[in-house]
This record gives structure tokens, sequence and C-alpha cells, in this order.
């Protein structure tokens, strides 16, 4: 009786701990993230004309991508919202490369505010790596948006917090729920802050 208590203990125990991992994968997820930097990012230029364009960024680069992937699942041509399956991964990377590079051009040539064309740039570019990645090998792209939101607001903020704590935090849950590897978290992570890093740099 006693074994049996313990081991409803620790299978509860259990639940409780990938139910906070599936917390922290959807708050951290590159979707969200995105949108984060993008409206801090709006909100320190302050300006009417930085906010439009943020809203027409989310709009095209983050929400119609999110919207494609759940008419997909709805399909039945992936399996989940998350893409676990890295061989379905590669039609909704192609889509949503092509709307953050629309989006990025439509940047440019508003000429929205420069921090934000370099930050819509590093993200086209991650996407087009975490795609060639892809192909032969599954990248972590939750630690990949993690830490180069990280490295955005670690530019913005002056404080490495988000990225010491925000970005394994992350990566634990993505581990926890058996998406990846430790290996694809730490490579997506790297990949985040190989990009960021000095695109930020063109701001200063």
């Amino acid at each position: 009786m006693s074994n049996s208590i313990q081991t409803g203990e620790y299978k509860r125990q259990r639940a409780w701990d990938r139910h906070l991992a599936y917390a922290i994968s959807m708050v951290g997820s590159p979707p969200v993230l995105a949108t984060t930097v993008i409206g801090l990012t709006a909100s320190t230029i302050a300006t009417l004309k930085a906010w439009v364009w943020a809203g027409v960024y989310v709009l095209l680069a983050i929400f119609t991508p999110l919207l494609n992937v759940f008419l997909l699942v709805r399909r039945g041509r992936v399996t989940d919202i998350d893409v676990c399956l890295r061989e379905q991964r590669i039609r909704p990377l192609l889509f949503s490369i092509v709307c953050s590079t629309m989006a990025w051009v439509g940047l440019r040539l508003g000429h929205a505010p420069r921090e934000l064309q370099i930050i819509a740039g590093a993200v086209s570019l991650q996407m087009a790596i975490v795609l060639a990645i892809t192909l032969r090998w599954k990248i972590s792209m939750h630690c990949a948006a993690a830490a180069g939101a990280a490295t955005v607001l670690w530019s913005l903020m002056g404080t490495p917090v988000p990225m010491m704590v925000g970005v394994p935090i992350i990566a634990w849950s993505r581990i926890r729920l058996r998406r990846h590897t430790l290996g694809q978290t730490v490579a997506g992570s790297l990949l985040g802050i190989s990009v960021f890093l000095p695109m930020l740099a063109l701001i200063q």
C-alpha cells in the first residue's frame, strides 16, 4: 500500500512538472516572443509610425504564419501546433520565411524605424538558417527565438537577466516535454545569439 501511495504521489509530481513545462513553452513560444520584442522596440521608439509598422509586421510576419499552422493542423497535414516532427516543419518554415521577408521589404520601402527593420531582417535570416538546418537535423526554434529575444532585450534594457534566466528555463521546458534534446536547445540558443548580436550592433 505504501509503495502504491508513493508511486501515485510521484506521478502527480511529474504531471505538475509537465504542466509547468507546457505553460513555459507556450509563453516562450516564437510567436509570443517575437510579438513582445516588436512591441517593446516600438515602445522605446515611442512614435505613432513605429507602432503602425510594428502592427503591420506582427500581422504579416507573425499572425499570418501562425494562422497557417493552425490550418495545417486542422487539415491533418501537421500533427500539432509545435510541429514536433522535423519532416513536417519544412512547409510552415517556407511560408513563414516568405511572410517575414515580405514584411521586412515593406518596412524597408515604407521607411519604418531602423530598429524595426534590423530586427525584422534578423528574424528572416534566422528562419532561413533554421530551415537549412531542419532539412537534415531538428533544432529548437523555441530556444533560437528565446535567445534572439533575450539579445534584443539586453540591448534595449541593458540587462542580461532574460538571457541568463529566461533562455535556460525555456530550454528546460522543451527538454522536459521531450520536444528536443539538450544539444538541440543549445544549438538553437547559440543560433539566436549569433544572428541577433551582430545585427543589433548596427543599431548602436
